[in-house]
Parts: structure tokens; C-alpha cells; sequence
């Protein structure tokens, strides 16, 4: 199978935008320079080869020449902050060091991978280095870059790339990235670049490159640093090492960045579950009860000043029932009055505190018990029901995927890499109770049923595989063996991605210790099984970010069907408290979760429908603080109880010139609860087909075959009328600033010692005429499809070409998204609809997908109360306003039939393809019948929508009336009906 990726994801696009406005201003033909190292060989004079040597050698080195100042840089970091709603910057934080924070499985190496592509058409600069902390994240961009090869090829055929992956082996080959003028890629650990003095390999003159270190070379082509995880190269080792590469600028990819820097982009968790970018979090719970009378004692951690232990301790509560508890506890105090529990009766007491290795205490009644260990409780009987449960959902989901082409992973994290290999030493050898019961469990739960026999008759060890990331041979710990095997399972599971997706290679269950953490990921985990105590602070949330990407079929098609993207924890800690602890860990990170930030309503549509874009950072904040004055919202952001959104007559009651957008605000404040996101297994359920109307209502057939005509469209612009209002738009828009840099002089010495720079001079100058003017017109027409002459009457006519000689980018980006926004609303006014044979999606084909059995969350589905008058007995709904609408058609007795549109009904419009929301038959006067098409939405207003979506509602309203089918919008407070 071959992955495919989609271009035009416009989060993503959003993001590589957000880095690349960052340097406008930046001359496209500044990197049209060299850079010139001149070396001396040492020879003594009195020495006979001294005639036979060159005195002197020269090495080009092309690198990126970024001209652009600091306060240049932040005023275009300011403004790109407002439009993605993050508070601006007052200053840079560490330099040109820019954050860009995308959720887990959201496509964070692909934004990266073009955005240097994006950088190289744009600004010329060409020197690329990926840094990562560890060789597993390092494998995986390599093998990200080998999937999505052929796909920038295609993207950007004149720009073509190498890629290289750095170790001390092949040290020379940094001097073909720097001499080399296409785009060059080099991928690296941060251990290649750490350390001081010549330990370092990269720090250590090499005769193959004429007596110089490969950090010179590297230094030389001042390179744009890409760091990948940058969390876990924060020590001031680290920071020196990139300071020692002398980078342009810095950009710093994360889902969980600790120390936050001059953020240009954030897609966090919340983001990317409302946009369907990630997977659904179920979680499958496995937790004790009915043992808790006995003793049960865990350490969690132990303080020294005073010294007193962390316990988790089984404690009698007011009520008179017993639930764990955490209690501090010191030397001698007895644990039956701590915990008012008397099964810790026989005198339970600590008699050791010690911090030798991870910690450790000496209990009177057990002895020595080690920080994370714990006694009393069924560990092992609920590690062993929580594998059933993953073997038992992982045949679901193969029962429910099979017939999609989509293959099933399940992934167990175990607590030591001793319970899966025990005394084996690879995959076939393993014995560890894991291993073991993993086996027994898999022959016992596919002798249930004969289906599950069908679907895996293999041998369980060729089902499972293990990958531990080795320390050294033949040592084990997290660690693996050193068979061929092994080496198979580092392929397969680190390496060759495609292949494990194929239905060909049985491996369908992977255990690891910690190796498969940051930087590893596989689109088809549906199944994550946490055989250890969740720990560290964002335990669960790396933890979950190994299954989060959209799953993908064998044609390496991404599957967004929320009934097929679901991700199940199993878990041994109940739903509430996951759910409640995962909270706490995206709090920590700043991830608003319960909460409103200040940028929430940012990316709201902007209420003058001249202006197209967001409201950007300064309205949002106005609107949050009126929020929180009418007692909406408390003092750090969290909804309180006055927000009553069902309540009669509700309303914000926002000032005057936000009314428009509240219904928009209102959504927002409702989503802002974790349980959105993280949901109980029992919180699913399949959707029952209403068999006797799919296949046997005439009415139903009649409706199905009246609004699934085809048809073909053909757009004609008026020029004339094109050409006047882009003019009039461009003659009215914001004069563009010349472009004005300062220069620096440094005079630059290369010895033995090092490359260093002086700085010898600064002045600031207007690069007007000062640079290679970029080919407009072109850049124009390769944006909009448009005519050149049509273009150069647009120029000519608005009268502004000299801000195009003095800031060329930023000219050209001005007139681009003019002329494409009218573009758009002139084709759409102008497309006509013919009728023509066919149908967009079948009768046939809608019967056959009825059929298949899905699941869904109850919080997204409506419970039908007249179930003869749709398809299925629960409604999937996306949003309040749809939900409302299901209602009310549910209990509109002049509504005969309705239903919500499969996503395989789409038609053609010149912006993209449709899929409107609901189908429905009305009666009239008791006889006649009315066939409806609407689209739900929480506004009426066209500028509040997205002027893509409206194009294709307006594109709608053609190809509808051209079938004779009765197509609106429907609102809250204007339903249409």
C-alpha cells in the first residue's frame, strides 16, 4: 500500500502559513551569495614538500543569507498572532526561536516537511536541519520523508531536494550539503551536536575536509534549525549546541512544548478533536473492587525535608465507605489512624525512608517497598482482564474494519520488558506472564465465536510482536534481544510503516516498554492497552497520542467516519478518573479544557462582510472580558452556572456590534468540558436501520430518487465586472509599508580554533530596486487560473504598481487574496446547472452501506421519537443547531419523512465538492408533497460563514433548482420548513 496526503487540509496550510508570513519582507533572490572558507595547511618551512603543496584551498559553501531584522520579524510575528488568535507578542522571547504546537497525529512532521519547501519558492533559502532527541524520532522523519517523497515532487517540480541522515560514520557529507545548491535536508540527533570539545565527532578537524570540523561547514550555511520535540532538548547543553550551529532562525514543532517561545501556530487537543483531525477517546476500564478491606499500600514518592512518604492507602471515609486515598505519612505514625481503616490494624508502621536509586521504604509488616510498587492489591488479575478486554475489542473492530479495508493494531504499553520476554530473549522465546496470558486469552476468545476464527486462524506469536529499545547487548531492561528477529521487529514496527498496515503481514498486536513514545505513531492503533500505573504528568497523554491519527485503508486513504475513528483506552483506572487526570495534564500545558481562553473567539468570522477573515485576538478579548462582567465566565475563564444556553430566551446579550455572533460564541462556551472528548465505553451504541423504510417504502424511493439527480455545471465571469471590483477592493486596501532592512558587516575568520564572526559595521537601507523583482503577473495567474491580460488590467488600473517595486511580497499577497475573494463570489453567481443521467450516489448504493454496523457516542446522537419517519432510530447531529433541527422535524406532524445525508452524498461545485445535511418530505394541505433539501447552520448571516461554504451553498441553490428540489438554510429562529 502507498500512503496518500491531501494539500489542501487547511489547518495545515494554516500552519505553514503562519511560519512563512513570519519573514515577509524577506528578498525572494537573497540567497544569491557565497560564502568562501580559506584554510592554511600548517608546514614547516625547513620541510622538502612544501613546494609540492597548495598554500591554499577554497570551499564554497551556499547557505541561506536572512536578511530581515528582529523588529521586522516581530511585527510580522504580531500580526500573524492576531489572526490565529494568540495574545501578540511585546517582544521576542529568545530570539528568532519560533513555536508552532500541533495535537499529536495531526500531520505535525508533513506541516514541517513543507513548510520547508514553502520557505525554499518563497524566500530561496535552501539549508534545512531537522534535530531530534532520540534515533527512534529520527527513523521516523526518515521514513515520513521516503512516504511523502513522490508527493512534493509533485507539489514543487522546480524545486528539487536532498535529504540526508547525519551520524559520526559519515561526518564529509556535510560538505556536499554545504556546497550543494539545491534544497538539501539534513536529519540529526541533538547527541551529534551536544558535548564539548572533540568527544564530539562534529567537533573534530577531519583531513577529508581539508582540515577542517563538519560544524564549520554546518555554521557556514547559517541553517533554518527545525526541531522536532523540542521538550527534550531543553538543558543548557542543548542550548548551547544550537547556538554553536549559528541557525537563521529556529522552528520548534510540539504537541507538548515545555518552555513556550514566540508561538506562531497552536492546534491543541481541543482544536483537534472539534475539526475531526484525531481520533475519538473511548475508554475501556478495568479496575478493583470488593478487596479493599485488606491491606493495600503504595508508594508514590518520598520528601526528605521533612522525610514523609507518599501512600496511596485504602482510608475510611465519612460516610463510612472505603475508597484509596493519597496520605503523607512519617517515621512510626501507625496506618490504621491515618486511614481510620482497621485491616490496617497489626501495627503497619515505616520504619526506613531512603533515597537510594528511584527510593525506597522499610515497612514493619513487608519490609522494603520501592517508589511505584505496591502491595495488597490484584495487579496481575486486572492486567489479565485488561488484555481479554483489548483482544475482545480488537475482534470487534476487526469484525466492523475487514469490509472497509482497514487492518486493526492494538498496542500494549507493559510496566517492564521482563513480563513480555521473561527468560526469552526475542518474539518466539518470550515467556513473560504477558506473553503467556496474551496467548491463553487470544485461543480462548476466538473459540467464542466462529467469526473470530475466520478472520485470525493464525498462531498468536504470529500475531504479536514486541519492540524495546536497546540500551546495550545483552543487557535487559528496556531493552531487546539481538536475534535476526529482533531486527525484524525494529523494521517492521519503527521502519516500515506500509508494511505493517498491510493485510498481508499478520502482526497485529505490538507491546513495548517506552520506545514507541514521541515519534512514534501508526494511523491504524484503535486499541492502546496500559499494562502499568499510569505515572508521569503527561503519561496520558503521550499514551494516547501513539492511536490518535485518522486511521487509513489499504489504499492509504484517510477514513474520518466518526463511527470507524475511535480510540480505545483500556485502562486500570475508572473513566471519571482518567478523564479527570487527563485534564489536569492538558492544564498543565495550557490546553484549554473546561476553560475559555481570550484567542477563543479569534477565528470567528468577521462581522463586516467587505472585510472577509477573523475577528483576530483584540475582538475576541474584548468579548471574553464583557463575558465575564455579565458573570458568564469567572476570572480564569471556566463557564459558570449562569450560562443556560436551553434556558427560554436565552442571549449573551452582547454589545451591539458582536450581536451577529452569538450564536457562534454560544457554541464555543458549550464545547468547553473534557468530557467532549474522553468518553466511556459504555457511552456507544449502533444505530438500529429502520430495514422496513430503507427497502421497501415507496415514499422513501420516491424521495431518493427526485433529490440524487446529477447534473453538470459551466461558469461564466464577467470580466468586466471582475476587473471593477477587484480594482475598486485594491484602491481602498491598506497602503503596504516599503521595505526597509538593516545591514550588518562581519568580518569572518575560519581557524583551527573555529569559524567566528566580527561584526565591522550597521546601517539601515530601502531595498527599493535594491533586488530582483519577482515575475507578478505570473505569480498572480498561477493563483487564480486568470488571463494575463485580465490581470494586468487589474495592476494597471488600480494604480499602485510603485508599492509593488518597494515591497514586492507584500504587495502581491494583498492582491492575490483581493482578486481570489472576488473571483469566488463571481463564480458562483455565475454557474448554471443542466440536468443530466445518473445519480450522484445510488439507491443501491445507500442499502448496501445501511447495512454495515456502526457505532457512535449518545452526547452526538438524537433519540428518534417517531421512528417511521426516518432511517435509523438515532440521529448523528455535529452541532446544537442540528440537533435542534432533528427535533423539530421529529415532532412536525406535517414532516412525513427525514433524514440526515450519508457523507458519500455529494455534488459538484466549482469550489469543491458538497454534502448538504438533511432530506425531507413534507405534506401540504393534507395531500401534496414537498421534497426538501436544507442545510443546518447557527447563523443566517452569509458573512459569518466561511466564503468557501457559502460559495457552495450558493453553487447548491443552482444545482437544486435545476433538479426541482426545494433547497434553503435553516437557522435557529428561521428553520425554512
Amino acid at each position: 500500500m502507498k500512503f496518500k496526503f491531501d494539500a489542501k487540509q487547511e489547518y495545515q496550510v494554516q500552519a505553514i502559513d503562519s511560519v512563512t508570513e513570519l519573514f515577509e519582507g524577506q528578498p525572494n533572490d537573497a540567497g544569491d551569495f557565497l560564502t568562501t572558507f580559506r584554510t592554511q595547511r600548517a608546514i614547516s618551512e625547513d620541510s622538502r614538500d612544501a613546494l609540492g603543496y597548495d598554500l591554499s584551498e577554497e570551499i564554497g559553501a551556499i547557505g541561506n543569507n536572512f536578511l530581515l531584522d528582529e523588529a521586522t520579524v516581530l511585527e510580522n510575528l504580531k500580526v500573524v498572532q492576531n489572526e490565529q488568535g494568540l495574545e501578540p507578542a511585546k517582544n521576542l522571547s529568545d530570539g528568532l526561536q519560533f513555536d508552532i504546537e500541533m495535537e499529536t497525529g495531526t500531520g505535525k512532521t508533513y506541516v514541517y516537511l513543507r513548510t520547508i519547501f514553502e520557505l525554499a519558492e518563497k524566500y530561496s533559502f535552501t539549508k534545512f536541519v531537522i534535530l531530534v532527541p532520540s534515533v527512534a524520532i529520527r527513523e521516523g522523519v526518515k521514513t515520513s520523508i521516503e512516504l511523502m517523497h513522490d508527493h512534493f515532487r509533485q507539489l514543487y517540480p522546480a524545486s528539487p531536494f536532498d535529504y540526508m541522515v547525519y551520524s559520526g560514520k559519515n561526518a564529509e557529507e556535510v560538505q556536499s550539503f554545504a556546497t550543494s545548491t539545491s534544497i538539501q535536508i539534513m536529519i540529526m540527533t541533538i547527541g551529534s551536536v551536544r558535548g564539548r570539545g572533540n568527544n564530539l565527532i562534529m567537533n573534530q578537524t577531519r583531513d577529508k575536509l581539508n582540515g577542517l570540523r563538519p560544524i564549520d561547514f554546518l555554521r557556514a550555511t547559517r541553517p533554518i534549525l527545525i526541531m522536532d520535540e523540542p521538550q527534550n532538548m531543553e538543558s543548557e547543553l542543548s542550548k548551547t549546541a544550537l547556538a554553536g550551529m549559528d541557525p537563521a532562525f529556529i522552528l520548534r514543532y510540539s504537541a507538548t512544548h515545555r518552555e513556550m517561545r514566540n508561538v506562531a501556530y497552536r492546534l491543541d487537543p481541543v482544536d483537534a478533536h472539534e475539526l475531526g483531525l484525531v481520533k475519538q477517546i473511548v475508554v475501556a476500564e478495568a479496575t478493583e473492587h470488593g478487596g479493599d478491606a485488606k491491606p493495600y499500600i503504595k508508594l508514590l514518592s518520598i520528601d526528605s525535608n521533612p522525610w514523609q512518604a507518599s501512600l496511596e492507602l485504602v482510608c475510611r471515609k465519612k460516610d463510612g465507605s472505603l475508597a484509596r486515598q493519597v496520605k503523607k505519612v512519617g517515621r512510626n505514625q501507625d496506618l490504621e489512624t491515618v486511614s481510620g481503616n482497621p485491616a490496617y490494624g497489626n501495627n503497619w508502621r515505616i520504619n526506613e525512608f531512603n533515597l537510594d536509586g528511584s527510593g525506597f521504604i522499610e515497612l514493619t509488616n513487608h519490609g522494603i517497598l520501592q517508589v511505584g510498587e505496591s502491595i495488597g492489591g490484584n495487579d496481575d488479575t486486572v492486567y489479565r482482564e485488561m488484555i481479554r478486554e483489548t483482544i475482545r475489542e480488537h475482534f470487534r473492530k476487526e469484525l466492523q474494519m475487514r469490509p472497509l479495508g482497514i487492518k486493526v493494531l492494538s498496542l500494549f504499553f507493559v510496566d517492564r520488558v521482563a513480563s513480555y520476554l521473561g527468560d526469552g530473549t526475542d518474539n518466539t522465546t518470550a515467556d513473560g506472564k504477558f506473553a503467556q496470558w496474551f496467548d491463553e486469552l487470544f485461543i480462548e476468545e476466538r473459540a467464542r465465536f466462529s467469526k473470530h476464527k475466520e478472520l485470525l486462524p493464525q498462531d498468536p506469536i504470529e500475531l504479536r510482536r514486541a519492540y524495546f529499545s536497546q540500551i546495550k547487548k545483552g543487557v535487559y531492561g528496556d531493552t531487546s534481544g539481538v536475534t535476526a528477529k529482533d531486527d525484524d521487529s525494529y523494521d517492521l514496527i519503527m521502519k516500515d510503516k506500509a508494511r505493517l498496515l498491510s493485510e498481508d503481514e499478520p502482526v497485529r498486536f505490538v507491546f513495548s516498554h517506552s520506545a514507541l513514545r514521541e515519534g512514534w505513531d501508526n494511523p491504524n492503533v484503535f486499541q492502546i492497552c496500559t499494562l502499568r500505573e499510569m505515572g508521569s504528568e503527561t503519561e496520558r497523554r503521550q499514551t494516547i497520542g501513539r492511536g490518535l491519527r485518522l486511521p487509513v485503508n489499504q489504499d492509504g486513504e484517510r477514513v474520518a467516519d466518526r463511527s470507524v475513528a475511535q480510540l480505545t483506552v483500556v485502562a486500570n483506572e475508572s473513566y471519571q478518573e482518567f478523564a479527570t487526570n487527563l485534564q489536569k495534564e492538558y492544564r498543565k500545558a495550557g490546553v484549554a479544557i473546561g476553560y475559555i481562553r481570550k484567542g477563543d473567539f479569534a477565528k470567528l468570522s468577521k462581522l463586516d462582510s467587505e472585510e472577509q477573515g477573523n475577528l483576530g485576538y483584540t475582538a475576541s478579548a474584548e468579548i471574553w472580558e464583557y463575558l465575564k462582567q455579565r458573570g458568564y465566565l469567572d476570572k480564569d475563564g471556566f463557564v459558570t452556572e449562569a450560562f443556560t444556553p436551553d434556558a427560554d430566551d436565552f442571549s449573551l446579550r452582547l454589545p451591539a456590534e458582536y450581536c451577529e455572533v452569538e450564536p457562534a460564541v454560544i457554541e464555543v462556551l458549550r464545547r468547553a468540558n473534557i468530557k467532549q472528548y474522553v468518553k466511556p465505553k459504555r457511552a456507544r451504541t449502533t444505530r438500529k436501520l429502520n430495514k422496513q423504510l430503507y427497502f421497501r417504502s415507496h415514499e422513501f424511493e420516491e424521495l431518493w430518487e427526485k433529490i440524487s439527480q446529477r447534473t453538470t455545471y459551466s461558469v461564466s465571469v464577467d470580466r468586466d465586472v471582475l476587473i471593477e471590483n477587484a480594482v475598486q477592493r485594491i484602491m481602498k486596501a491598506e497602503s503596504v509599508e516599503p521595505l526597509r532592512i538593516e545591514v550588518k558587516k562581519a568580518r569572518l575568520t575560519v581557524a583551527r580554533g573555529g569559524t567566528k564572526g566580527r561584526e565591522t559595521s550597521s546601517r539601515m537601507t530601502s531595498l527599493r530596486g535594491g533586488y530582483r523583482l519577482p515575475d507578478i503577473v505570473s505569480e498572480l495567474q498561477q493563483a487564480t487560473s486568470l488571463t494575463r491580460a485580465t490581470i494586468i488590467d487589474i495592476l494597471i488600473q488600480s494604480d499602485r504598481l510603485d508599492e509593488f517595486i518597494s515591497n514586492p511580497n507584500d504587495y502581491i499577497k494583498m492582491v492575490k487574496e483581493i482578486i481570489k475573494a472576488e473571483l469566488a463570489a463571481l463564480i458562483t453567481e455565475g454557474v448554471q446547472y443542466e440536468r443530466i443521467g445518473g445519480s450522484v450516489y445510488s439507491l443501491t448504493e445507500l442499502q448496501r452501506d445501511g447495512l454495515e454496523e456502526r457505532q457512535y457516542f449518545l452526547d452526538n446522537l438524537y433519540k428518534v421519537k417517531n421512528q417511521e419517519k426516518t432511517d435509523y432510530d438515532f440521529v448523528v447531529y455535529d452541532s446544537e443547531a442540528e440537533r435542534q433541527f432533528a427535533e423539530l422535524l421529529d415532532e412536525r406532524e406535517d414532516i412525513k419523512l427525514f433524514l440526515k445525508l450519508p457523507p458519500q452524498f455529494k455534488i459538484d461545485t466549482p469550489v469543491g465538492p458538497y454534502n448538504p445535511d438533511w432530506a425531507i418530505v413534507k405534506q401540504e394541505d393534507g395531500e401534496e408533497k414537498l421534497f426538501m433539501i436544507r442545510e443546518t447552520k447557527s447563523t443566517m448571516s452569509e458573512h459569518l460563514l466561511r466564503p468557501t461554504e457559502q460559495a457552495k451553498i450558493d453553487a447548491a441553490t443552482e444545482h437544486f433548482k435545476t433538479i426541482g428540489v426545494n433547497y434553503a438554510k435553516a437557522a435557529p429562529g428561521k428553520w425554512n420548513l
